[in-house]
């Protein structure tokens, strides 16, 4: 979904669009890093003075209400945001720590509403491994 979408999505439901928030939507859409509070607290800060953490926080949860972004939960602590919001897979790298966006074709229950007569209204596949890049920069002889 495109930025200019998901601002009409906040307009249509009444939604306020203010700076604030214009800048953070706009910071996880050029940012596919999936970054934390802080990390775009601390990206924003500079560039807006009077953006607090409790600003950037309640912005990501009302986003995330709404549907227009998704929280990951891949480490242990540490929530992370993602601007994707369709179905994809995470890979999260042992060594470096930097989460990818991985689209892994063939997932067998991706598209499936119900598994096992249970009802499904989220799937976080993650993946966690050693990245190409830490790869080629430690020789890994394992490497593809």
């Amino acid at each position: 979904m495109a930025l200019e979408e998901k601002i009409t999505r906040l307009k249509e439901k009444g939604i306020l669009l203010t700076i604030q928030r214009y800048a953070v939507l706009e910071f996880l859409q050029d940012n596919g890093l999936h970054p934390t509070v802080e990390e775009i607290f601390q990206s924003l800060s500079g560039i807006y003075p009077a953006l607090s953490r409790a600003t950037v926080y309640n912005t990501l949860e009302l986003f995330k209400r709404h549907g227009l972004i998704q929280e990951i939960t891949i480490e242990r602590d540490k929530a992370r945001y993602d601007y994707r919001i369709e179905p994809h897979h995470h890979f999260l790298c042992r060594q470096c720590g930097r989460i990818y966006d991985v689209d892994v074709e063939g997932c067998p229950i991706e598209k499936e509403e119900w598994v096992d007569g249970h009802k499904v209204e989220e799937l976080r596949p993650y993946i966690i491994g050693i990245c190409s890049k830490c790869l080629k920069e430690g020789g890994d002889a394992g490497a593809p």
